[in-house]
């Protein structure tokens, strides 16, 4: 957005007071200050008429979440209400007068496929509304949250924040883990890498020892290359979702072993999920 502001066919169309004062106003933000005049942003979009709205993004109540160092059930719940309405009757059954009330028990998989900011949003929501230990059952939403991060931050403009925005989160929230005692297999996944080389995925979004995330962004995107190889999704962002989408962490060694060490690689993902399936139950 910054970029196509101070593009030169832009300058020319501004004047210099008001391009001054726009690059102070982008400067703030990217030290941190928070939007305290919206009317500035309006501005900005209606000079701009970009197809994604400028305010939309600044001006989410993503980043009120994720200021909130302690965050409550209802200051979650009042940054849920501030998603757009498809998100909101998602989540909330209404009340006679047609508000948010009970919160729906969902199934996470229903946002999974999306790419934007609201599921994410919803999904690092779902993580801090749940902050006791389970020692027995592997914490479903924290890992779900970390493979959507993962695919956003490899097929959106998220991209250009995704490790810094991982590492805030982690150094935000992760001491409310901090007394966490669960299997170590709940915090990081072993695997051998395609060259026989061990590996570790992190399980979690947010823990009071995070991995770090930069290997594993490298990881999914030799995994997503090999698929494209294997002609199992195109060579098209639109496949590279498809083929993110499909990855599962706890499935990760039979992936790996299907796609890089199998005799006969398989020739579509229907195939793959069936060998995957299959080796499972041996």
């Amino acid at each position: 957005m910054k970029k196509k502001l101070f593009a030169e066919d832009e300058q020319r169309r501004h004047s210099s007071e008001w391009l001054n004062n726009s690059s102070r106003f982008f400067n703030k933000k990217e030290q941190g200050e928070p939007v305290i005049r919206e009317y500035v942003v309006d501005d900005i979009d209606r000079r701009l008429n970009a197809e994604f709205s400028f305010k939309t993004l600044l001006c989410h109540p993503l980043w009120q979440l994720i200021d909130n160092a302690q965050p409550s059930t209802q200051s979650i719940k009042e940054v849920l209400v501030n998603l757009p309405a498809s998100y909101v009757n998602l989540l909330y059954r209404e009340d006679a007068d047609g508000n948010p009330a009970g919160r729906k028990k969902i199934n996470g998989y229903k946002l999974i496929d999306r790419t934007d900011i609201h599921a994410l949003t919803c999904w690092i929501a779902f993580c801090l509304e749940s902050t006791e230990p389970k020692k027995t059952v592997l914490d479903t939403p924290q890992l779900l949250a970390l493979q959507y991060l993962l695919k956003i931050g490899l097929t959106t403009p998220f991209a250009s924040i995704i490790v810094e925005f991982y590492n805030y989160l982690n150094q935000q929230f992760g001491y409310l883990y901090a007394n966490q005692v669960m299997p170590s297999a709940h915090y990081a996944h072993v695997f051998h890498m395609p060259d026989g080389n061990l590996g570790y995925l992190p399980m979690r979004l947010i823990s009071a020892g995070p991995l770090g995330i930069e290997p594993v962004l490298s990881f999914y995107q030799e995994l997503c290359r090999r698929a494209t190889q294997l002609k199992l999704v195109p060579d098209t962002k639109e496949g590279q979702l498809c083929f993110y989408n499909f990855i599962r962490h706890t499935e990760i060694q039979k992936l790996i072993d299907s796609l890089f060490l199998a005799d006969n690689h398989p020739t579509s993902l229907k195939e793959l999920k069936r060998r995957i399936s299959i080796f499972g139950q041996h």
